[in-house]
C-alpha cells in the first residue's frame, strides 16, 4: 500500500514538522545577528516619551543575551503555529478530505522562508497570525460570537506591536466581519481588541512617566519611515527567491480555489477566500517602507493552508515527488540559512 503524502495521518505530519524544527534550530546555527545587524532600522535609541521598551527591542535584547533559550522558545512556536493551523484544516474540514497535510506544510513553507536574524519576532508573528485567523473561521456560524471575533482581533492588534510594518493586516478585521456575515454589534466588540494592546501599552508607558500617545506614534512613524521596496532594493535576489516560490504556490493554490469554488461548502469557501486575500496583503506589506527579511516569514500561514486544497485534487504521481522537493528544499534552505 503506497502512502498518501496528500492525505498523511497525524502522526507522520507532526514527526515531519518535529524534524523540521529541530533542523531550522539546531541543524544549521540559526542566525541570531549581532548588535549593528539586528539594531539597525530598530529604535535602539531612546524615543521621545517612551519609557517602556518597545516590545521589538526586548525580543531583540532577549535573543542577544540568550541565544540558547531563543531556540527554544523559537522551536515552541514553530511547533504551536504548525498545529494550530492543522487543527484549523481540521476542525473545518478544509479540504473535504481527512488530511493533516497542512501541519508539516506549515513548517516547509517557514523553513523555506526563513526567519531572517529576528527569529522570535517572525515565529511570533506567524504564531499571533495563525491564532487570529482560527478564532475569524470559528466567528461564522449562526447566532453571535462575540468572544472569537475579540480574541482574533486581539492577536491581530498584537503585531504591530512586534513589527510596525504588520501595521496593514489590521485590514483583515473589517474584511472577515464582510467575509463572515458578522454584525455591527459583533463588529464593534472586536474594534474593541483590536485597539486593546495599543491602548493597554500606552498606558503602561504613560504610567512609567511617558507620554500617552507615544507608542502609537512611534508605530505610525516607523511605519511610514523609509523607502517603499526597500526590502527588494537592500535584500539580495536570492534571498528572496525561496520565500517568492512558496508565495507563488499559494497563489496557484488560490486561483484553483477560484476554478472549483462552487464545488467547496459555504465555510472552508469563505475560509479560503479569506487567506487568499491574507496572502496578498502580506506580499502588499512586503514592499512598504519599514517591511524587513523576517516579516516574508508570514507568507507561509496563508500559503500553508491554501497549497493542500491543491495537492488533495492532483494526481498522486505528482504529489509525493513534490511533497518530498518541498521537505528537501526546507531542510537545506534551514541548514544554509
Amino acid at each position: 500500500m503506497r502512502f498518501d503524502f496528500a492525505r498523511q495521518p497525524f502522526v507522520p505530519a507532526f514527526l515531519t514538522l518535529l524534524a523540521l524544527t529541530v533542523v531550522a534550530m539546531w541543524g544549521g546555527g540559526m542566525p541570531l545577528g549581532t548588535g549593528a545587524d539586528l539594531l539597525s532600522g530598530s529604535s535602539a535609541a531612546p524615543l521621545a516619551g517612551v519609557a517602556v521598551g518597545i516590545p521589538r527591542d526586548l525580543l531583540l535584547q532577549f535573543q542577544q543575551a540568550h541565544p540558547i533559550w531563543t531556540k527554544w522558545i523559537g522551536a515552541l512556536l514553530l511547533l504551536l503555529g504548525g498545529l494550530n493551523a492543522g487543527r484549523l484544516a481540521a476542525s473545518t474540514n478544509l479540504y473535504a478530505v481527512s488530511s493533516c497535510l497542512t501541519i508539516p506544510l506549515y513548517g516547509i513553507a517557514a523553513c523555506i522562508a526563513g526567519f531572517g536574524s529576528e527569529p522570535l519576532a517572525a515565529l511570533a508573528a506567524c504564531l499571533l497570525l495563525v491564532l487570529a485567523i482560527k478564532n475569524f473561521c470559528r466567528s461564522f456560524g449562526n447566532g453571535y460570537r462575540f468572544d472569537a471575533l475579540f480574541r482574533a482581533s486581539l492577536y491581530l492588534g498584537l503585531l504591530p506591536l512586534l513589527r510596525p510594518a504588520l501595521l496593514p493586516l489590521v485590514l483583515l478585521l473589517p474584511l472577515a466581519v464582510r467575509i463572515f456575515r458578522r454584525t455591527l454589534r459583533e463588529a464593534a466588540v472586536a474594534l474593541a481588541g483590536l485597539l486593546l494592546p495599543i491602548a493597554a501599552y500606552s498606558y503602561v508607558n504613560w504610567a512609567a512617566g511617558g507620554e500617552l500617545l507615544a507608542p502609537a506614534i512611534h508605530i505610525g512613524t516607523a511605519f511610514a519611515s523609509g523607502v517603499p521596496f526597500a526590502l527588494f532594493l537592500r535584500t539580495p535576489l536570492h534571498s528572496l527567491i525561496p520565500a517568492g516560490c512558496i508565495a507563488l504556490f499559494g497563489l496557484f493554490a488560490a486561483l484553483h480555489v477560484l476554478s472549483d469554488l462552487y464545488t467547496i461548502g459555504m465555510k472552508p469557501r469563505f475560509i479560503l477566500i479569506f487567506n487568499a486575500i491574507a496572502l496578498l496583503l502580506i506580499l502588499l506589506l512586503l514592499g512598504g517602507p519599514d517591511a524587513a527579511r523576517n516579516d516574508a516569514t508570514l507568507i507561509a500561514v496563508p500559503a500553508s493552508l491554501l497549497i493542500p486544497f491543491s495537492f488533495v485534487r492532483i494526481n498522486r504521481a505528482i504529489v509525493w515527488p513534490l511533497y518530498l522537493l518541498l521537505v528537501a528544499l526546507a531542510a537545506i534552505s534551514s541548514i544554509l540559512q
